[in-house]
């Protein structure tokens, strides 16, 4: 009888020991998680996953490390696998929220954001993201019904009101949007955003003085918001301060030298006081960014003109004139500036041809060219006749921002997009008697370059031992420096299946899928990849993300 008391002890003691290590990792894991060391922190959450699969906190801490990766499609299927270990803990449907609405999923992410209300009410951020999941949908009916909801728990809640303003600008109630931002700026007149968008608002209806004013005080209270000085900026132009709208535009492109419409509006401005060659350097910058920005171009063209260089404006207007073939105004340009270089037959041909467009036009009757489809591009969407207009920079503030604790730096470390080497059974420890020696020599033609031969010798070693993952692998190998990539994939697919762990093969699964244009496909294999040690992995899923 005290012998099994004393075994029974002992057990015990295991299972608290057991306990207590299971602990001690979550906490080192969740210690590297903060420390934002995210690839590690997925290697301790999973030697406890691997120990008790049954607990849901190391599938979210898991989840939540990926996310920080821009692993999204990794991060949903650890939250949800979470979730059905505890359908009842709102922050694994606030992350897989987040994953969704990274991967433009709103209307998933919306149903997330539903349920992680009703387990924390009391959380503003989860209303915010569901609200703007249906904006994101066009539901302004539902995100109208959501944020009055949430305007009705927190009065003061100064991004709800411009949420709702926003939805009333989409449906171009102007009188409505402005009454409720006045009650944003009311419940909280240090609210940047607000501030920003009354300016907006007050630009429409071109009360520069006003809105200067209103401006001066979001930058007071945020010095730091570029687009905020750039209509500042425009405001004081339209006042004829062209001092001060010039201070504020080197100002904002001190802060933003990338910005485009601080550029653009730089530009022109420059141009309006005869600093055409200081103009022509902003415009060059504009065009380095996108050399598709039409209006730009004819911009620079006409300064180029008036600066003298008529060879570079000729360039510029008939870069235009190919895209746009019915705007005259180039064709008249370039007539005058062919002219000036003794191109007298070039100017003549472009003088006809508006003339007979002209004529055209009068008495409605089609030319080649007024049948010609106009082309358009995201940038060139335009009225080309506007090319000397400055414009209002979107204001940052009132971009749809999605709120989250969730945030860290992310790990970036450069990787190939390139298979992973062939293997040795020496290295994967493979019971000699699973070795054969057609397996050898297929790695011997393959490390040759003599892929057919490889080929053979696998399909041989396979035959013998049908079980050896590592003969798939090696020959998916071969058939992809053949280019033969379903051949492939389909080799791949068995290697994992008889061997979940097999990373590499994971990893090079999705190089494949990539290099047949099948990123979505791609994406879960570089996440398993990675949580499986490949942590190259996720730079891969980072590019795969920036790309889409």
């Amino acid at each position: 009888m005290k012998l099994l008391l004393l075994i029974l002890t002992f057990v015990m003691s295991l299972g608290v020991r057991a306990q207590f290590d299971t602990e001690r990792i979550m906490k080192v894991g969740r210690n590297a998680l903060y420390f934002e060391d995210y690839v590690l922190s997925i290697q301790y959450f999973n030697t406890v996953i691997n120990s008790k699969p049954y607990l849901y906190e190391p599938y979210f801490y898991r989840g939540l490390a990926k996310f920080h990766l821009e692993d999204y499609s990794g991060a949903e299927a650890d939250c949800t696998a979470a979730i059905e270990r505890n359908p009842y803990f709102p922050n694994s449907y606030q992350v897989r929220g987040l994953a969704r609405i990274n991967m433009n999923n709103y209307a998933a992410a919306a149903e997330d954001y539903a349920v992680a209300v009703e387990l924390e009410p009391e959380e503003k951020s989860l209303w915010h993201n569901w609200a703007l999941c249906y904006i994101e949908q066009k539901n302004m009916e539902k995100a109208d019904s959501v944020l009055d909801m949430m305007i009705g728990k927190w009065s003061k809640y100064a991004d709800g009101y411009c949420m709702k303003a926003e939805i009333k600008l989409q449906q171009n109630d102007t009188v409505t949007a402005e009454a409720i931002i006045d009650k944003a700026i009311a419940a909280d007149p240090y609210h940047v955003p607000s501030l920003s968008l009354k300016a907006s608002m007050l630009m429409a209806h071109e009360d520069y003085v006003m809105a200067e004013k209103t401006l001066d005080e979001a930058i007071r209270l945020q010095p730091k918001s570029p687009r905020n000085i750039i209509n500042r900026a425009l405001c004081r132009y339209h006042q004829n301060d062209f001092r001060g709208a010039m201070r504020d535009y080197d100002l904002a492109l001190e802060m933003d030298s990338m910005n485009f419409i601080g550029h653009y509006n730089r530009g022109l401005l420059r141009a309006n006081v005869g600093e055409d060659n200081l103009a022509i350097e902003d415009f060059n910058f504009i065009l380095r960014v996108d050399s598709s920005d039409m209006m730009a171009t004819f911009n620079r063209a006409v300064l180029l003109d008036q600066t003298g260089d008529y060879r570079g404006a000729i360039r510029d207007y008939t870069t235009v004139i190919r895209e746009y073939p019915n705007f005259l105004q180039g064709y008249q340009r370039r007539a005058i500036a062919r002219r000036k270089i003794g191109d007298e037959r070039g100017a003549l041909k472009d003088e006809e041809h508006v003339l007979r467009e002209q004529i055209a036009h009068r008495y409605g009757y089609a030319t080649p060219t007024n049948r010609q489809k106009m082309k358009t591009r995201k940038k060139s969407e335009i009225n080309l006749e506007e090319y000397q207009k400055l414009v209002v920079a979107d204001n940052e503030e009132t971009e749809k921002v999605y709120e989250s604790e969730y945030r860290g730096k992310i790990q970036n470390r450069e990787a190939e997009m390139k298979l992973l080497s062939p293997v040795s059974l020496a290295a994967f420890k493979i019971d000699a008697k699973m070795s054969n020696p057609h397996f050898d020599k297929g790695l011997e033609h393959l490390l040759c370059g003599e892929n057919e031969l490889a080929i053979n010798e696998f399909g041989q070693s396979i035959s013998v031992a049908p079980e050896l993952a590592e003969a798939y692998y090696n020959r998916a190998y071969a058939y992809a420096m053949q280019k033969k990539y379903g051949e492939a994939i389909a080799d791949l697919d068995t290697a994992v299946t008889m061997r979940p762990s097999f990373s590499q093969a994971y990893f090079n699964r999705g190089v494949l899928h990539v290099f047949i244009g099948d990123n979505d496909k791609a994406i879960p294999d570089f996440s398993k990849a990675g949580e499986l040690g490949e942590f190259s992995a996720y730079s891969i899923i980072k590019k795969i993300q920036k790309k889409k």
